[in-house]
């Protein structure tokens, strides 16, 4: 165990708010130590959520990073701190139907089978695939793209889920990143 993870989701009529939390605990706690919130809101039209604000968090030892984004269909307004100082190498203007990486997930939750996605640093699309038994589901990362950097690294390579008969949100995700798997569970 490395950290303690929460995830809040409350739904009101056609709206919705989420919340990710996630701090360091365990016997690593004093050689890595790190927190971070993630939060989005939005509308629900079609069953479908459609972000309209996104907040990102993220602090180490070393460094805090911020990402604050805003949607119409588009992303409207992306801010990061601390301010990247390339170029983007992609025409955020264009980036019809992109949404937050937490409504992605959510909403192939809901039966999406495919998601355009954009956390600030990139964009990509989560496929879904059903792993044999219909309570596992893998999302796979495609057509990955750097914002910022001139390289194609995908640090990401996909994400497992294991539904939860009771719950809407999942069980336990497996979080392959690098050559690490991070697993979080419900407990």
């Amino acid at each position: 165990k490395i950290g303690n993870f929460t995830w809040d989701l409350k739904i009101d009529g056609d709206k919705y708010f989420t919340e990710i939390n996630h701090k360091n605990s365990g016997i690593f706690s004093p050689l890595y130590k790190f927190s971070g919130r993630y939060f989005s809101k939005g509308t629900i039209k079609d069953n479908r959520l459609r972000s309209i604000e996104y907040q990102q968090y993220w602090k180490t030892k070393k460094k805090i990073k911020t990402v604050e984004m805003h949607f119409d269909i588009y992303p409207v307004k992306l801010v990061q701190k601390p301010e990247e100082s390339e170029h983007p190498r992609l025409d955020l203007d264009s980036l019809f139907d992109y949404f937050d990486p937490i409504t992605s997930f959510i909403n192939i939750l809901n039966g999406s089978n495919e998601v355009k996605t954009i956390d600030g640093r990139r964009i990509y699309v989560m496929k879904k695939s059903v792993l044999g038994d219909t309570k596992k589901i893998s999302l796979q990362i495609n057509d990955y793209k750097n914002i910022w950097a001139d390289h194609k690294r995908n640090d990401l390579k996909s994400l497992e889920f294991l539904l939860d008969e009771e719950n809407f949100l999942p069980s336990q995700i497996n979080i392959h990143f690098k050559e690490r798997v991070f697993k979080l569970k419900k407990i």
